[in-house]
């Protein structure tokens, strides 16, 4: 298994009814293909983390990475795991926070050098707990 965080430019003018539809074919095409995960936005990025099969994860990138709500689509980070994140969660959204866009702007910037694992993880725990504190 593995996860995989990319992040891309949404194009000008993109609205919320945007994400939902992510989210809506997320949740219907995501649980036949084990894939579980978060779409983060905000700031006029995406940046969005899979989790499953390594297979089923790339070619959901591959097949993403063409979608016409963005561009600049780029790998930042990706690892294999035994473990989710994100257990039983097709897709969930957050609007981004500030300092949580800055932590991601980080790990792009740095997306050619050896980040820290735990540099990782540690934002997507983040991400985690604030999906488990919404109502």
């Amino acid at each position: 298994m593995i996860r995989l965080l990319y992040i891309s430019d949404a194009h000008e003018g993109i609205k919320e009814e945007a994400v939902n539809g992510v989210l809506k074919s997320a949740a219907k095409n995501n649980p036949p293909l084990g894939i579980t995960g978060l779409l983060v936005f905000g700031g006029g990025v995406f940046a969005q983390i899979l989790e499953g099969p390594e297979q089923a994860v790339l070619r959901k990138y591959v097949q993403i990475a063409t979608d016409m709500r963005h561009h600049n689509c780029r790998i930042v980070y990706i690892t294999t795991t035994q473990e989710r994140i994100f257990k039983d969660i097709s897709m969930a959204a957050l609007e981004a926070q500030p300092l949580e866009m800055e932590h991601i702007a980080e790990l792009d910037a740095r997306r050619h050098e050896t980040v820290p694992a735990d540099a990782f993880t540690d934002l997507m725990h983040v991400f985690f707990s604030r999906i488990q504190a919404l109502p």
